[in-house]
């Protein structure tokens, strides 16, 4: 916890090329997951990650920030019924 003097900063994890790979798969995925799913009446599709880290990364490739798991499945179209990001 910052001191009544100092500011409070954000600070994003950076992370390399892999990761970002690692992102872009996972989103691709997820996005087919939910598609399929949303069409099965009977069944209720939640995302569960165990391991989702912050909303988002510091590219350090780019500089750039970059979404991260927990974010990208919050955009997936059609969107899951329930999140459990821990």
């Amino acid at each position: 916890m910052a001191s009544q003097g100092e500011k409070s900063q954000l600070r994003f994890e950076s992370i390399g090329y892999w990761s970002e790979i690692k992102l872009d798969i996972l989103r691709n995925y997820e996005a087919a997951y939910s598609a399929i799913l949303a069409k099965q009446r009977r069944f209720s599709h939640v995302y569960i990650d165990a391991f989702a880290g912050t909303g988002y990364h510091l590219s350090r490739e780019s500089g750039k920030l970059v979404p991260g798991s927990p974010i990208n499945a919050l955009w997936v179209k059609p969107p899951f019924c329930e999140y459990f990001p821990r």
